[in-house]
């Protein structure tokens, strides 16, 4: 029997770089996204409708397979995007998009996992990628911070639900900050249209937005490469006693000291 690592996103960046990862150590690993690739590091790739519960409950067959036969399970939830732009201007189907993506189907997912482990008495741990905005809210990103804020409280919750499951070891959120991935550049993509819709009041806050997404824009300060996070998702795998959280580059660590230490008036003053 082999320790199996379900990774989601894992078409490229942070996913790409945990199924890379899990695979060096000896890992089954199977990739899960919305468009398979032809990972080279995953022993199996499935498709993933994150937006679906009907489609994610339906994975339940293949995934029971590799579950029974598993000594431990891993899941990472590392799907994600960013839908950017003034909240007056998000449609209804931008917010449901990015709370589909970021927590109703992971947790769906997480769910389905657990089910399957308890039936074949296989340990699992949820290991959920979230950001330093889920805790240090930003203008213009606002449905993204909410999205990721309720991934962290749904995550939490979930083990809170679950915490007597003789299967469920652990549930852990990994929040980094900057990475250099394709984020930016999916995040452009997700902003356009709303640019087409929005209204004029924030026009200069768009344009700013644009420049900062744009290919050859400069790089944040302190900027993560995947494998440092990827590297924090396999520490959460395979220590002892994972922590609730854990942190990735300076900024997060910053935000989280702002967050819990001042008073809101400063934190708005400080992160507005």
């Amino acid at each position: 029997m082999t320790k199996l690592a379900l990774v989601t996103g894992a078409s490229a960046g942070i996913g790409r770089e945990a199924c890379a990862l899990f695979a060096r150590e000896g890992y089954r690993v199977i990739a899960l996204s919305r468009q398979p690739s032809g990972i080279e590091f995953a022993d199996l790739e499935m498709t993933l409708d994150l937006e679906s519960f009907e489609k994610i409950e339906g994975l339940a067959g293949e995934l029971e397979t590799e579950i029974a036969a598993a000594e431990r399970v891993i899941l990472v939830n590392n799907s994600g995007y960013g839908q950017f732009g003034a909240l007056r201007d998000l449609s209804e189907s931008m917010w449901q998009k990015q709370f589909c993506t970021h927590v109703f189907g992971p947790i769906k997912l997480a769910a389905v996992c657990l089910r399957l482990c308890e039936q074949h008495e296989v340990p699992l741990r949820v290991i959920a990628v979230s950001s330093v905005l889920s805790i240090a809210p930003q203008k213009m990103k606002g449905a993204y911070c909410a999205a990721k804020s309720a991934m962290n409280a749904a995550h939490d919750s979930f083990w809170f639900d679950e915490q007597d499951s003789k299967s469920l070891e652990s549930v852990s959120l990994v929040l980094p900050g900057p990475v250099a991935t394709r984020f930016r550049e999916h995040a452009l993509a997700a902003l356009q249209p709303v640019i087409d819709r929005a209204s004029a009041v924030h026009r200069e806050k768009y344009k700013a937005m644009e420049a900062a997404l744009a290919p050859g824009a400069r790089i944040k300060p302190f900027t993560a490469s995947a494998l440092d996070v990827a590297e924090k998702i396999y520490q959460a795998a395979e220590v002892g006693r994972p922590k609730p959280r854990y942190l990735v580059t300076p900024q997060t660590y910053i935000a989280a000291f702002v967050t819990r230490f001042m008073p809101h008036s400063v934190q708005r003053r400080i992160l507005g």
